[in-house]
């Protein structure tokens, strides 16, 4: 049986996979389709980082979902309500990500077209290119903001059930809501400010590694359980 211990240290495993996916993804992967000139030009000629950028980029939104039902009997042990809303933001969330990576498919093949079309052809594709990569700017920033108020919900989950030290679950959640800022500001109109994101970053850094190497700590009181005992 799983013992809550390493459940921790499972759950301290997908959150250190699920960071290093979106980094390698977002930052690594797909950039060179979307530099200058833009995406409708470079796309196909990086099809395969578009492909492979959709896939890393699925990832994050997956191991959500894991966390949620792998730690389901701990986390409904104080109240189910918190839980419910957790697994429904994961489950919303992989959703809203898989219709973004399917936009960005679709803007690869749109980026393939324009590639095969002839020299005046290439100046229709304009419209197009306006629209498709405006409907993946929205999705993205929606997909991320599930994201950001899931991971609010799960820092809280593990605040309230004292399965490791409360500080840190505490700087988790004042970390994401500031992360949830700079998303809002953004698609308000601001630049995207990235020194917003660095405590989120950070903490979840932190809480991964914590709980890879020490799992869940023992409630006070008790040893610890397996899974199917909470």
């Amino acid at each position: 049986m799983v013992t809550e211990n390493k459940l921790g240290r499972l759950v301290g495993l997908m959150m250190l996979l699920s960071m290093a996916t979106g980094i390698v993804g977002f930052f690594v992967v797909l950039p060179p389709a979307f530099d200058d000139p833009g995406y409708l030009v470079n796309a196909a000629a990086h099809a395969g980082n578009v492909r492979a950028g959709a896939m890393l980029v699925l990832v994050p939104a997956a191991l959500m979902l894991c966390m949620v039902l792998a730690g389901w009997p701990v986390w409904r042990r104080d109240g189910e309500r918190l839980p419910l809303a957790l697994l429904a933001l994961a489950a919303t969330g992989l959703a809203v990500t898989v219709i973004e990576q399917g936009l960005l498919l679709a803007m690869l093949s749109l980026s393939q077209a324009h590639a095969a079309a002839s020299a005046p052809q290439q100046a229709l594709f304009d419209a197009a290119r306006v629209f498709a990569g405006s409907a993946r700017y929205w999705i993205h920033y929606l997909a991320l903001f599930l994201s950001g108020v899931a991971s609010l919900t799960l820092y809280a989950l593990l605040f309230r059930s004292r399965l490791l030290p409360r500080a840190l679950p505490a700087f988790g959640m004042a970390a994401v809501a500031l992360h949830l800022v700079a998303i809002l500001l953004h698609v308000a109109g601001q630049p995207f400010n990235f020194t917003l994101v660095v405590p989120a970053g950070a903490s979840q850094l932190a809480t991964g590694c914590l709980l890879l190497t020490l799992g869940f700590r023992a409630r006070q009181g008790g040893a610890q359980r397996t899974v199917a005992q909470a």
